[in-house]
């Protein structure tokens, strides 16, 4: 992984307590343009943060799936749908299928996707600041930024716009 972000997730741990309780606050009200303002941090951010550098998230929590999401990818390598739920897959009753070991099946040392064009959804939306009603979800934004610098990176942007002078 990148050292810089290395550095932003060590500095997301120390600030993480900060973070949650920021997004909680938040998540009660009802700002106006809300998901726009941060659609427009995800394309800033997203501009100068390269996955392939990273790769955090298939490290270390993977996928979610639906059956339409392993089918495409067990079509897209090759592979046995039935054995591959078996062998990588466990079914978790509200979040769906998700994989029975880290890092993610499909990542590749070089940290890019082996089903990059018909990966699972839940990975083509991470870490879901592109969604409608997000200030609802910003309690699962304060948990992403953990795993994903861009997640941080966004957070903060968060906070800086909605919540100025509170730095701790």
């Amino acid at each position: 992984m990148d050292q810089a972000y290395v550095q932003l997730l060590e500095k997301s741990k120390e600030r993480n307590e900060f973070i949650k309780r920021q997004m909680k606050y938040l998540a009660k009200f009802n700002i106006k343009n809300f998901d726009h303002v941060v659609a427009d941090f995800d394309t800033e951010v997203f501009a100068e943060i390269d996955c392939l550098k990273c790769g955090n998230c298939c490290r270390t929590i993977g996928p979610k799936m639906n059956e339409p999401d392993i089918k495409r990818a067990c079509r897209a390598m090759g592979l046995d749908q039935k054995t591959f739920v078996k062998d990588t897959l466990i079914r978790d009753e509200d979040l769906g299928w998700m994989c029975t070991t880290m890092p993610c099946p499909f990542l590749r040392a070089d940290n890019a996707c082996d089903v990059y064009d018909e990966r699972p959804r839940d990975c083509d939306a991470f870490p879901y600041t592109r969604e409608r009603n997000i200030q609802r979800a910003l309690g699962r934004l304060a948990f992403n930024t953990e795993f994903c610098p861009a997640a941080y990176l966004i957070a903060e942007k968060i906070i800086e716009r909605y919540a100025p002078g509170i730095t701790k």
